[in-house]
């Protein structure tokens, strides 16, 4: 361990720098991740896609680099899936500039064997060509059962646009979705993805997952989801327009997207970018810049607000946990038993200042203030701000913290809420400790 944050579990690659994540796909038992990826700089520069594979979600192996820029441009976002023929294929966009210095992205089409070594660009590309949109990008490319045909998602700067298609190589436009719906901000709807669950009362439910950025939750980069039916052609929202729903409530959860398996999953698992587009090229690592999220397993649940999506560590990854002699890396289960108006303060690394405030408002309804202290040369890193959430009906809110050498993933009511957030404390790999005490007792070191 040459890098004093480089976490044990969160994928992070060998070098270079990496954002989202992309690709996403089971193959053969194996779980392909491939990212955005600069192996030259680390720093966000021309795009290529890094790969990584793992059997359980936990041990990540690096792979060569999966696609490199051509003449159509540097390679974006995108996803994978898996025909019933057994055939695998690539989507991404292909980034370039016009001759005036603004962004111009196409749809592109790529062709892998099964182990996903070898890549073939499709003869035609691109598949889908620019209509005219500045923001044109992240196809997201899935099978819709009941219409019997693939669907791809792609930004259309403040909304999502889809597309139908028989073959995976003519592609039709069918409708858009989000110009009225959640929030928006100055920059575009991203990374789209889109999972069908099943609710608790057995209806089927299709959720849309879009990033933005800025305008998250918090401040910058942020993970919103819509509840909703989808058609075959057209998304509807369950929820009024106004309605915002999120993902992850911390400041480095972006770009979640979820692994394509052939004859689809009742499961769906999400991995995000654990990072924020405001302090992504500061962030305190040396030979590499970027790291994943750990996976997620969606779900939907039933709450006083109404429909909303739950998530948990798959067992594998939970298992991952269990191993004590990961230096810096732990699971810590907490339970805060409050009456109205107590607040329970969360201590890590051995600092003196909380990092959580866990509090009770009222019989129904409590908050998590979550606080980071800024760092010098990390532009607008430090927070604190609170995360209002649904108290549970037996009294007592249960929270688990998954903490890998500075990396903190908190979930809470049953995985209702998730907050991740990144933090560099002095000995990242020294062994973690959680101190809770009321929250009266921490006042003066926040307000001093």
């Amino acid at each position: 361990m040459t890098e004093k944050f480089r976490p044990n579990l969160h994928f992070s690659p060998r070098a270079g720098w990496m954002n989202d994540p992309n690709g996403m796909i089971r193959v053969d038992g194996v779980w392909h991740l491939f990212f955005q990826h600069d192996p030259d700089s680390t720093v966000h520069g021309p795009m290529h896609w890094g790969h990584a594979t793992s059997t359980d979600l936990v041990h990540w192996q690096e792979q060569p680099i999966a696609l490199y820029p051509n003449d159509l441009g540097t390679c974006f976002s995108g996803s994978a899936v898996e025909t019933e023929e057994g055939a695998v294929k690539l989507f991404y966009t292909a980034h370039s500039r016009t001759s005036t210095g603004e962004d111009y992205q196409v749809q592109c089409l790529i062709h892998a064997d099964r182990a996903l070594s070898k890549y073939e660009n499709h003869a035609a590309n691109p598949v889908v060509p620019n209509p005219g949109l500045t923001a044109f990008r992240d196809p997201k490319v899935i099978w819709h059962e009941a219409s019997g045909k693939w669907i791809m998602l792609v930004t259309e700067g403040q909304s999502i646009g889809f597309y139908g298609s028989d073959d995976l190589e003519r592609w039709t436009h069918l409708s858009s979705f989000g110009e009225t719906h959640g929030r928006h901000s100055p920059g575009p709807w991203e990374c789209p993805d889109m999972v069908p669950l099943t609710a608790p009362n057995g209806e089927a439910v299709w959720v849309l997952i879009v990033g933005l950025n800025p305008g998250g939750y918090a401040p910058g980069s942020g993970t919103q989801y819509f509840v909703g039916q989808f058609d075959g052609t057209t998304f509807t929202n369950a929820n009024p327009p106004e309605t915002e729903l999120w993902l992850d409530y911390g400041r480095d959860y972006y770009a979640a997207q979820t692994f394509f398996e052939h004859g689809g999953t009742a499961t769906p698992v999400a991995i995000a970018w654990a990072s924020n587009w405001l302090y992504a090229k500061q962030t305190k690592t040396a030979a590499f810049r970027g790291v994943m999220s750990l996976p997620r397993e969606l779900r939907l649940q039933d709450t006083p607000d109404g429909l909303r999506l739950a998530a948990r560590l798959p067992l594998s990854a939970e298992a991952g946990f269990a191993n004590d002699a990961l230096p810096g890396t732990s699971r810590t289960d907490l339970m805060a038993d409050l009456a109205v108006g107590e607040e329970m303060a969360i201590v890590l690394f051995g600092e003196e200042q909380p990092h959580f405030i866990v509090g009770r408002s009222s019989k129904e309804r409590g908050s998590i203030r979550t606080i980071r202290q800024p760092i010098a040369g990390m532009d607008h890193f430090g927070h604190d701000y609170a995360v209002d959430l649904p108290w549970p009906t037996n009294d007592v809110l249960d929270l688990t913290l998954f903490i890998d050498r500075g990396l903190v993933e908190l979930s809470a009511a049953q995985g209702l809420v998730w907050i991740t957030n990144l933090f560099y404390p002095a000995s990242p790999d020294s062994p973690v400790s959680v101190t809770t005490r009321s929250a009266d007792q921490f006042e003066e070191l926040l307000n001093g």
